[in-house]
């Protein structure tokens, strides 16, 4: 199971695949994390 970068917090698979956790660079986030660490908005394709 993977965790969020920036909070730690465990996420299911089925979170990945609807879009509210991200993978950058190998690391994973939730996207209000990685709006909030780098101040910027993510568009989910």
């Amino acid at each position: 199971m993977h965790s969020c970068t920036l909070c730690n917090e465990p996420f299911e698979e089925v979170e990945l695949q609807f879009g509210d956790v991200i993978e950058v660079s190998g690391e994973y986030w939730h996207i209000e994390c990685y709006a909030e660490y780098y101040d910027e908005v993510v568009g989910v394709a």
